[in-house]
């Protein structure tokens, strides 16, 4: 694995932090270039690295290999999802480290995708807002649009009743400073996600259910249920061209539409969290809602996008025993409500 040499950092005295960086790639050979440089110029340099590539079809495992070193790139079968890879490379991680950097209380892990680029002082940031507080889980950075560099698309998300991800921002909102207080929320994207080592093994990682949409919401959730806070840091900085859900290149990870997986995950993630004594109204609630978004949807003549709804609704409604094994899993590790 890539071994990088510390920059200057805020940490505690008492323990210094270990930084293992996990970068999932997958078609993003337009982006790597300049996320490689923005990865290379962090004042923070982390302490391990690795890139998880899923069989790309482009330029994207030579560029990495060149920048990184063969050892440093792991490859997987094309329908990896982001969450399988980067168990894979935390895997591979662990293989390679020394018992010292594996302890709980130092360890973090800091994911990037290969088209977001971190601010040179992102991760130096991240590890400032959890110095000394050993209740922070996860920590995220504000993110802005890429190539556009000022338009919001996160500092932090939520989800609503209904399954629509909610990001609290206007379409196209400028950053003027308008959300930069740091706090506490359900969720923060994956982009530049840095979560502690001890938090990831508590809640067993991402769900596989999850493979590409919905994940960092699911991870929010039941990291918050753990009894860790998640915080986003709006001083740090990441730049996401969110490549997938643009329709710049095609994933693997998922067979059907952006649209009708983003749905299904929505609804998953709702049902496999919810408080117990919700969950029967919350079922028909996101029953009769996908009918009607179907039948709206059809007035509004877009028969694809109401049979993507209605398909969504089936493949996660219609599948009760999934859902009772994935509300099990996550009773497992709450020690707070939903």
């Amino acid at each position: 694995m890539a071994a990088a040499t510390r920059g200057g950092t805020h940490v505690s005295p008492h323990v210094s932090p270990h930084v293992s960086t996990v970068l999932v790639s997958h078609d993003g050979a337009r982006w790597q270039p300049q996320v490689l440089d923005a990865l290379a110029a962090q004042t923070r340099l982390p302490d391990a690295l690795v890139a998880v590539d899923t069989a790309s079809n482009d330029d994207s495992v030579r560029l990495l290999t060149d920048a990184l070193g063969a050892d440093a790139v792991l490859s997987a079968p094309r329908d990896t999802g982001f969450g399988a890879a980067v168990a894979r490379g935390i895997d591979a991680l662990d293989a390679a480290a020394s018992a010292d950097s594996l302890a709980p209380e130092s360890a973090w892990v800091w994911l990037l995708h290969d088209d977001c680029a971190p601010a040179p002082d992102a991760l130096e940031t991240l590890l400032r807002a959890v110095e000394d507080r050993p209740d922070i889980g996860v920590v995220g950075p504000k993110v802005r649009e890429w190539p556009s560099l000022r338009r919001l698309l996160e500092v932090g998300v939520t989800i609503t009743g209904t399954g629509r991800r909610e990001t609290g921002l206007e379409p196209g909102e400028p950053d003027q400073g308008q959300h930069d207080s740091t706090s506490d929320v359900l969720a923060v994207g994956t982009a530049g996600l840095l979560v502690r080592r001890s938090a990831w093994d508590a809640v067993g990682g991402f769900d596989p259910r999850l493979p590409l949409y919905g994940d960092d919401l699911d991870l929010g959730w039941r990291v918050n249920r753990a009894g860790m806070r998640v915080r986003v840091v709006p001083d740090a900085l990441v730049f996401h061209a969110e490549a997938a859900a643009r329709r710049l290149r095609t994933p693997g990870a998922v067979s059907h539409s952006p649209r009708r997986e983003r749905r299904r995950a929505a609804l998953f993630v709702l049902l496999a969290n919810c408080r117990g004594l919700a969950l029967p109204w919350q079922y028909v609630r996101l029953l009769v809602g996908s009918v009607l978004r179907a039948l709206g949807l059809l007035l509004l003549k877009a028969p694809v996008d109401a049979w993507d709804e209605l398909a969504a609704a089936a493949s996660t409604l219609g599948r009760p025993w999934r859902l009772v094994a994935a509300r099990y899993r996550r009773r497992r590790t709450a020690r707070v409500g939903p």
